[in-house]
């Protein structure tokens, strides 16, 4: 159940809600990306103790950015370090549509890549532009349909909802749009306002405003209903998938299974309680020698309302046989009375979140934590 994950810190230009750790890519730029994250994979060798990782996810920033030879370079590396006698289940990249070509696909293909997740976000070309996204709606729909066509038949759509612009009917042609596509995976989810980005600025000085929630709750529920009719499974609160196309690099992490995560600002877990960190910058991260120094010991609590939080973001919920009992003792009252109040579900030893209350799953988390 375990995998790797490479942060990509590099795109050709920053959309407007993002503020992830990335970078305008540069030649110069890349090339100390490749070396350093070459002398981590050297140094990582021993991460998995008594485990063999099995997927491989390459996110970022935009990965599609990468030429072939840096990017080609460093999956041979991190195949050769982990990879040598086991088999990749799920090879999963992000692309922006506008990277997308028949060669770029072969090549994707070449290097084993088995999964494809492309940043769609609209089908909507005002919508595209306020989000400074490089493709249009008909290039990610080309850039979709080039893919199928190239044999790739494990494709993830993201879309965005829950923005001041977005009226119901946009959005429901958005739907409309990607269910017309049928792709193996949607992820979907709220815009939200993060502190560094160019919608956290304009928000601060007053240009922007969030929409009324109710608002937002209608779109996503509108989204959940018109999926599941179509037949996709509301796996988790932001991801559909048609059976067996669940995201199985996404799910170790909401299972807390252990991850290495390579490059800058890539996040490690060992499965158990310790996390780690690289610093988010090319020029620290590639001067570091101790892939250790950054992390935490998570306490009993903290791990106690780690598994309530990725347990309860699932649609299959969280064994209560899994959560330590004398701390479960301390929360099983309010456990009780929002079961008896319909905001959790029990079945058995398994609690879960109903579907129709995945939009205030935040709020019924919380009441859960110690």
């Amino acid at each position: 159940m375990s995998g790797i994950y490479l942060h990509v810190p590099f795109c050709a230009s920053y959309c407007i809600y993002c503020d992830f750790y990335s970078l305008l890519s540069s030649p110069k730029r890349m090339s100390q990306y490749l070396e350093a994250v070459s002398r981590e994979v050297d140094c990582r060798g021993d991460f998995f103790k008594g485990v063999s990782p099995t997927r491989l996810y390459i996110g970022g920033g935009t990965p599609s950015v990468l030429p072939p030879e840096i990017l080609g370079e460093i999956v041979r590396k991190i195949k050769f370090q982990f990879f040598q006698n086991v088999e990749i289940e799920e090879f999963t990249i992000e692309a922006n549509p506008n990277d997308i070509t028949p060669d770029y696909l072969k090549f994707l293909q070449s290097i084993g890549v088995n999964r494809l997740s492309m940043g769609v976000q609209s089908f909507c070309d005002e919508h595209l532009r306020w989000f400074k996204r490089r493709h249009s709606a008909e290039g990610a729909i080309n850039a979709y349909r080039m893919a199928v066509e190239a044999g790739f038949n494990n494709i993830s759509l993201d879309l965005i909802f829950g923005f001041a612009h977005l009226s119901d009917s946009q959005w429901d042609n958005n739907i409309s749009t990607i269910l017309d596509l049928r792709p193996q995976h949607i992820s979907c989810y709220q815009m939200s306002i993060e502190k560094g980005s160019e919608l956290g600025r304009l928000y601060r000085k007053g240009e922007y405003s969030e929409p009324d929630q109710d608002r937002c709750a209608n779109q996503y529920y509108h989204l959940s209903n018109r999926l599941k009719e179509a037949g996709y499974d509301h796996y988790e609160i932001s991801n559909f998938s048609l059976p067996g196309y669940h995201s199985r690099h996404n799910s170790s992490y909401w299972q807390r299974t252990p991850y290495l995560g390579l490059g800058p600002s890539a996040h490690s877990f060992d499965g158990v309680s310790t996390r780690l960190w690289n610093p988010a910058s090319l020029a620290k991260y590639s001067i570091l020698t101790d892939y250790d120094q950054f992390g935490e010991t998570l306490t009993e609590t903290e791990t106690f309302n780690e598994q309530i939080m990725l347990g309860l973001r699932q649609s299959k919920g969280l064994k209560i046989s899994d959560l330590d009992k004398s701390l479960y003792r301390e929360v099983e009252g309010v456990i009780s009375n929002l079961v008896k109040s319909g905001y959790l579900l029990q079945e058995g030893e398994t609690i879960k979140i109903p579907p129709e209350k995945f939009f205030i799953s935040d709020g019924i988390m919380e009441q859960c934590f110690l």
